[in-house]
């Protein structure tokens, strides 16, 4: 076993005796007070625990850290990953109290922390974020050292959320009723048979869901519920971490483990902005000439991060990694490409497929496993030069009318990001103007329903638009019936 160092004992203080292991389960209140040891596991072993008591004080924040257990953490033992027996130290209380305190508004969160029982921790992006002091949003990730989905079908029955089971992981979603949804998984270890493919796993401590997790950053916990309720669990120094801004790999091998990994990197050093640790970054290195979009689990993450603002900086930190298929100059593309979509009359398309055509290759498009219509807005959105340069050649608002009309709204909008005003003003005029003259006026006056009545409405919309034609209902008419009737137009 480790000694304390005199600077967690106290100025002078030394502690040479053996803790055993598993004697001390929560160390608690770290702070400018007293520890306090909050159960004994062995009796015989209280005398030796009261002297730790007695003595720890934080006069500087170092790990302690059980010997053996150091192979469990996955990291390299960084102040902040404090532990005693089979549990982590909070840190001081005031972060614990700031982590609590974030989580806690939640409002996902706080809708489900009365309905819950045993052991059970909030993980992942709700306490990483927290700890930022961003405000609450997305969905949420629990963690129960137990069955999970038992517990979430009653938590579910609670709050009125639909439970979606998933035996074979041993977790379960709550849809809840006004949006969001709260994951809740069992605690476990887990293995790759091979890169890229579903864990398995097998049931764990909090210790070992955590180890399990992508970047110390998002392998902290926070106790919701039984003897942690409130303690801030960070076996991985991702604390130090994020005070240090930077994404940091659990492991090595990790983006070898699960590719997909390297794309969340990404995202989330481009939405924190943060950096990557030099280690992580030098696996990114090797790993991302291989980053193959037709993984299914690669696709997933690469479709949330282009979900979020800052996937324009994403795709040029994995470009700069060597990521073949990331556009290196995709913030400049899709800045214009976003400021385009956003203008007045702009058709809806969904910004992450707008996105996709503007910041990946195209042939890495083509074998994506993305949904066929997001890749088909892709292929639209890699056709917007080519329309910049018809629409620049077209010399009449009747011609732009016509080229736009059957134009796809995603080349239209990535004509306009790459220069093509006209898209823009025919958006907020041509676009809606119609004829007075309608069919059913040609067909009163003795035209038959057919070929003719379609070219001659055509002909009188684009006499309109080129103002060779009034906004007069009567000489429209007049000048359809003689258009649908084969005559010279004046």
């Amino acid at each position: 076993m480790t000694a304390c160092r005199a600077a967690l004992l106290g100025p002078g203080a030394a502690l040479e005796q053996r803790v055993e292991r598993d004697a001390v389960q929560v160390v608690r209140g770290l702070g400018d007070g007293p520890a306090l040891v909050d159960r004994v596991a062995d009796p015989r072993l209280e005398a030796g625990v009261g002297l730790l008591e007695a003595g720890l004080q934080l006069q500087e924040r170092q790990p302690l850290v059980l010997r053996e257990r150091l192979h469990e953490l996955g990291g390299d033992g960084r102040d902040g990953a404090q532990l005693a027996g089979d549990r982590v130290v909070g840190h001081d209380p005031d972060v614990s109290r700031r982590a609590a305190d974030g989580v806690a508004a939640h409002p996902l969160v706080g809708r489900i922390v009365p309905h819950l029982a045993g052991e059970v921790h909030a993980v992942g992006g709700v306490v990483r974020d927290a700890l930022l002091g961003l405000p609450p949003s997305g969905d949420a990730d629990l963690v129960v050292e137990g069955p999970a989905i038992p517990l979430a079908q009653e938590a579910g029955r609670a709050v009125g959320a639909r439970v979606v089971a998933h035996e074979r992981f041993g977790t379960a979603a709550l849809e809840m009723p006004h949006g969001g949804t709260v994951d809740m998984v069992t605690a476990r270890r887990e293995t790759y048979a091979r890169p890229g493919a579903l864990p398995d796993v097998v049931p764990g401590t909090l210790l070992d869901d955590l180890a399990r997790r992508d970047f110390t950053v998002n392998a902290m916990a926070l106790g919701l519920s039984g003897a942690a309720t409130g303690l801030l669990t960070d076996p991985h120094g991702g604390l130090a971490d994020l005070d240090a801004r930077v994404v940091r790999a659990l492991r090595p091998g990790s983006f070898a483990e699960d590719p997909s990994r390297l794309v969340r990197a990404a995202r989330y050093a481009a939405r924190l902005g943060f950096t990557l640790a030099p280690e992580t970054e030098a696996e990114a290195r090797e790993a991302a000439p291989r980053l193959d979009l037709s993984s299914a689990r690669v696709a997933d993450e690469l479709e949330r991060m282009l979900g979020e603002a800052t996937a324009g900086e994403a795709l040029a930190l994995l470009a700069a990694l060597g990521v073949p298929w990331a556009r290196p100059d995709a913030p400049a593309r899709l800045e214009a490409l976003e400021a385009a979509a956003a203008r007045v009359g702009a058709p809806p398309v969904p910004l992450w497929a707008l996105r996709l055509g503007a910041g990946v290759a195209p042939e890495a498009v083509a074998g994506a496993a993305v949904p066929g219509w997001a890749a088909g807005v892709a292929a639209e959105v890699a056709r917007g030069p080519e329309l910049a340069a018809r629409l620049a050649e077209a010399g009449t608002p009747s011609e732009i009318d016509a080229v736009l009309r059957t134009t796809p709204a995603a080349t239209a909008i990535a004509a306009l990001a790459g220069g093509a005003e006209a898209v823009a003003a025919w958006w907020i005029g041509d676009r809606d103007r119609q004829p007075l003259v309608g069919g059913a006026d040609l067909v009163a006056a003795g035209i038959p329903p057919g070929p003719a009545i379609g070219r001659a409405l055509a002909a009188v919309r684009a006499l309109l638009l080129d103002g060779h034609l009034q906004d007069d209902r009567d000489v429209q008419v007049h000048t359809a019936l003689r258009i649908a009737r084969g005559e010279d137009v004046p």
